[in-house]
């Protein structure tokens, strides 16, 4: 999985933007630069997926419909979220924008834009921001899951995940001791381009079941729901929503 310099690490972004052809246009040189895309086009959608799994960035598209957008933000950051967002507004918006940055957006990008102004604007903010939108490392049993740098150790001893395992694994330790469906986590892995089989979930919590063997966790299938994280102690230490 990606470690090391932030400039080249894979980023999980959230896109919020009610139009497809316009998200389209904001996810493709995301997607091309090797990024892992989610999208919502309702910002009431956005919290469920954000308590689903980390991201390192939000990109708020304003330009239809900003009034629920803006507030949306704003109780992101009444909530003390930090995570980074960067708005998607039009050249003459300038009150949109001001309402924006006053709401609590971090960066702002004027459309139509350069795809490759928008991608090193959501590095450049991620690099600003420390990439984290929670607490940087969650320990689950034995487990060390280090969401910043995409790592995941069983004490001092690393294991490798690819990254639709790292996915998965990311949103089931998000939600340990919790019952998560399959759709969900096909969702936490819905970003990646390449065709999924039926039965990708099952593969996916197969192999992580093998490589998590002896730490202390464990994926517990739920018939008929899906599947829960199991650890020995407490619940994972991330802050509360």
């Amino acid at each position: 999985m990606p470690v090391g310099d932030d400039r080249l690490r894979i980023m999980k972004i959230l896109i919020v933007c009610d139009e497809p052809s316009a998200a389209a246009g904001i996810a493709g040189p995301l997607r091309d630069a090797g990024h892992v895309i989610d999208i919502v086009d309702r910002p009431d959608e956005a919290d469920a997926v954000l308590r689903g799994g980390h991201f390192d960035d939000v990109v708020l598209d304003l330009r239809r419909a900003p009034g629920a957008a803006l507030e949306w933000l704003r109780g992101l950051r009444q909530r003390r979220v930090r995570l980074p967002a960067l708005i998607v507004t039009e050249a003459h918006a300038a009150d949109t924008r001001i309402a924006a940055i006053e709401a609590g957006a971090d960066d702002h990008l004027q459309a139509p834009f350069d795809p490759r102004e928008l991608v090193a604007r959501c590095q450049a903010l991620v690099r600003r921001n420390g990439g984290a939108s929670r607490g940087d490392v969650i320990t689950c049993g034995e487990l060390v899951v280090d969401s910043r740098r995409r790592e995941l150790r069983h004490g001092c001893v690393p294991i490798d995940l690819t990254p639709r395992e790292w996915s998965i694994l990311e949103y089931l330790v998000f939600n340990a001791g919790t019952a998560v469906t399959k759709e969900r986590l096909l969702r936490a892995i819905a970003g990646f381009d390449e065709p999924l089989a039926p039965n990708a979930i099952e593969v996916y919590v197969s192999r992580l079941r093998t490589k998590l063997a002896g730490t202390g966790a464990r994926i517990s299938t739920l018939r008929g729901v899906g599947y829960r994280l199991e650890q020995p102690q407490e619940n994972p230490g991330h802050a509360p929503w």
